[in-house]
């Protein structure tokens, strides 16, 4: 995958992270929404806008470009959350059963 495509899709990932529209998030990347619309698209942008956005997003521009793999990351993060608030709910009896068999799981795969 391009560099610019990479991009593209971090930034829209990122957006839905933060559930913000077009819009609001163009406004917290500090640039235009007709601006963020077109690297939306193609990935395409100047080395300034870039930088701006990294800034306003308060990420280094390495990880905004070079990080193939950040939508899997944000999907495995918020899968992650659900699963804690999921077991947080549960009484100490469940907790303790599903740590036993969590546990059983490991050792097994551990042979």
């Amino acid at each position: 995958m391009e560099k610019h495509e990479i991009f593209a899709k971090n930034l829209e990932t990122i957006r839905r992270i933060n559930g913000q529209s077009v819009a609001e998030f163009a406004k917290a990347a500090d640039i235009p929404k007709s601006t963020l619309q077109s690297i939306r698209l193609s990935g395409h942008t100047t080395l300034d806008t870039a930088i701006r956005i990294s800034s306003a997003l308060n990420l280094p521009l390495d990880s905004l470009v070079g990080d193939a793999q950040m939508p899997e990351k944000a999907d495995l993060a918020r899968y992650m959350l659900q699963t804690v608030g999921w077991f947080q709910a549960l009484s100490g009896e469940e907790q303790e059963r599903v740590l036993f068999h969590f546990q059983k799981i490991l050792e097994a795969v551990e042979k």
